[in-house]
C-alpha cells in the first residue's frame, strides 16, 4: 500500500513538473514570435520608403493602391510627411488594420510612438498601445527630416 502512496506521489510530481516546462516552452515559442513581427515591422517602417515609395502622396489610401508602408527615405531617416499620412490611417479601424497587413503582422497589434530626444516630447502616434507586460518594444533612434534626432518605439503585441 505504501508503495502505491509513493508511485502515485512521484507520478503526480513527474506531471507537473512536465506541465510546468510545458507552459513556459509555450511562452517562449509565443515571445519569439511576437519579437519577430516587431522586428520585422520596425525594419519595414524604419528601413524601407514603402511601395510605392511615394503612398503618402496617395489622396485615398487603400488596401490596392499600396503594397508597402514605409516611412524611410533613408536607413533610420524618417520623412515627416510619411508620418503624417501614417498617422491619418490611424482613424478608423479599417484602415488600422489595412496598416498591419501591409507591414506583415496581421495578427498582432502595433503601437508606434515617436519622441523628440532632447524633452521626450511626443511627436507622433500610431495604434494602439497595449498596458500588458506581454509585448515586444523596439526603439530605435532615428533622424526626422534629416535634422531632428528622435526615438522611434514600436510595441507589438497580441
Amino acid at each position: 500500500m505504501s508503495g502505491l502512496v509513493m508511485i502515485s506521489i512521484l507520478i503526480m510530481i513527474f506531471i507537473l513538473e512536465w506541465n510546468y516546462i510545458a507552459l513556459r516552452w509555450n511562452s517562449s515559442e509565443s515571445y519569439r514570435e511576437i519579437l519577430g513581427a516587431g522586428l520585422f515591422a520596425a525594419d519595414s517602417l524604419f528601413i524601407t520608403p514603402g511601395d510605392p515609395p511615394g503612398w503618402e502622396r496617395i489622396p485615398n489610401i487603400t488596401a490596392s493602391s499600396v503594397n508597402s508602408i514605409g516611412l524611410a527615405r533613408g536607413r533610420n531617416e524618417i520623412v515627416n510627411a510619411k508620418l503624417d499620412a501614417l498617422s491619418l490611417l490611424n482613424q478608423t479601424n479599417e484602415s488600422y488594420d489595412m496598416v498591419r497587413t501591409k507591414l506583415g503582422i496581421q495578427g498582432f497589434q502595433i503601437h508606434l510612438l515617436i519622441t523628440d530626444l532632447s524633452n521626450e516630447h511626443q511627436l507622433y502616434e500610431f495604434g494602439r498601445s497595449s498596458a500588458l507586460n506581454n509585448s515586444v518594444i523596439i526603439d530605435r533612434l532615428v533622424l526626422l527630416n534629416n535634422t531632428i534626432p528622435a526615438r522611434a518605439r514600436v510595441e507589438v503585441w497580441r
